[in-house]
C-alpha cells in the first residue's frame, strides 16, 4: 500500500507519517517547499494555487489523505479568514481537477475536517444528528467538507474526519494551557462550562489508519469517549501537573474584549459523540482525560 499525503508538515501529519512507515505502508508528502525533505517518505512539489504538481506523486498511491488547511488560531481579519477558507478549498479543488484528467489508482480519500461545524450546544451531537455552528467557524467547515465530497464526483470513496482538540506534548493547545498553569496563570475559562471534546494525538493516528485499513466511508468524529467541561479539564490538567488553579475564572467579557471573534475559540464548546466510529470496532488506547495526560507527561 502507497498513501499520499498534504498537510504533512503539520503535527497531525508529522505523527500519522511514522504511524504508517512502522506499519510497512509507503508515504508519498506534497509539500510547497522544494527542499523538504522526510526520512522515509517520497517528497514531491506542488503549488495548488498556481496549478503546478510533480504528477509522480501519485505513481502506486491507493488513498489520499488530505491534511491541507492553514491553522484557525491564525489572524481573523479579512484577508487572514480569507486564508483560512482557501487554505482548505483551493487545494482540494485542485486535486480533484487533476485527478480527474490523469490516470491513477487512488480509490479512497480521507480528509480532515473539525467539530467546528457543531453548535455551541450542552446536548450530544453526532455525524448524522447535530446543529450547525452558524459562525464563521461553521461555515469554514461546511464549505470545507462540500469541496472534498467533490472527489465523489469522480469516483473516488470519501471518508472526512471531524477532528476536535488534539492532545499532544509539544504541539497545539495542550503546552499553552500547560505553562499557563505552571507559572500558576492557569484559570477557568468564562463559566467553564463549555464543553471540550478532546483525542489524544495517538488515538486520533491510530484512528486515520485504521479508516484507511479498514477502508470505512463517511464522516466520523475524531474525538474521545469522554468530552469534558472547560472547568473539568482544567482541573484534570492542574492535577497531572501537580499545581493548583489560583486564579479566578476569566469572565466571558474579558476573553471578547482581548480576542474578539476569536474567543469563540475559548468560549464555545461542543460536546461530541464517537460512537459511530466505536460501532466499526476501533478502540481508544486513552479514553478517559486522565489516563490521556498521564501518558502525555509520564
Amino acid at each position: 500500500m502507497k498513501v499520499l499525503i498534504t498537510g504533512a508538515s503539520g503535527f497531525i501529519g508529522q505523527h500519522l507519517i511514522k504511524q504508517f512507515l512502522n506499519k510497512g505502508i509507503e508515504v508519498n508528502v506534497l509539500t510547497r517547499n522544494s527542499s523538504t525533505q522526510i526520512e522515509g517518505c517520497m517528497c514531491y512539489v506542488w503549488d495548488p494555487y498556481k496549478g503546478e504538481i510533480d504528477e509522480l506523486c501519485f505513481d502506486g498511491v491507493t488513498t489520499l489523505i488530505h491534511l491541507a488547511g492553514a491553522t484557525i488560531a491564525g489572524s481573523w481579519s479579512k484577508s487572514g479568514r480569507e486564508l483560512i477558507v482557501n487554505s482548505r478549498i483551493i487545494p482540494t479543488h485542485f486535486l480533484i481537477s487533476k485527478l480527474s484528467t490523469i490516470s491513477h489508482e487512488i480509490k479512497q480519500v480521507v480528509a480532515a475536517s473539525a467539530i467546528g461545524i457543531y453548535a455551541n450546544l450542552e446536548a450530544m451531537q453526532t455525524e448524522d444528528n447535530y446543529h450547525v455552528n452558524p459562525h464563521f467557524l461553521g461555515d469554514v467547515v461546511q464549505q470545507w467538507e462540500t469541496a472534498n465530497l467533490a472527489f465523489k464526483d469522480i469516483g473516488l470513496k470519501v471518508t472526512i474526519v471531524r477532528i476536535g482538540l488534539v492532545l499532544d506534548k509539544d504541539f497545539g493547545a495542550l503546552p499553552k494551557m500547560t505553562s499557563m498553569i505552571q507559572k500558576s496563570l492557569g484559570s477557568i475559562l468564562g463559566t467553564g462550562a463549555q464543553y471540550y471534546s478532546w483525542i489524544h494525538i495517538d488515538d486520533l493516528v491510530r484512528m486515520l489508519t485504521f479508516i484507511v485499513d479498514e477502508k470505512l466511508e463517511g464522516i466520523y468524529n475524531g474525538v474521545a469517549p469522554t468530552p469534558v467541561t472547560n472547568r473539568e479539564f482544567m482541573h484534570v490538567l492542574a492535577d497531572q501537573l501537580k499545581c493548583t488553579l489560583w486564579m479566578p475564572a476569566v469572565p466571558e467579557w474579558m476573553l471578547k474584549c482581548l480576542l474578539g471573534d476569536k474567543s469563540v475559540l475559548v468560549l464555545d464548546g461542543q460536546q461530541v459523540g464517537c460512537q459511530k466510529i466505536l460501532r466499526a470496532n476501533f478502540i481508544f488506547q486513552f479514553p478517559k482525560l486522565d489516563v490521556a495526560l498521564k501518558n502525555i507527561y509520564n
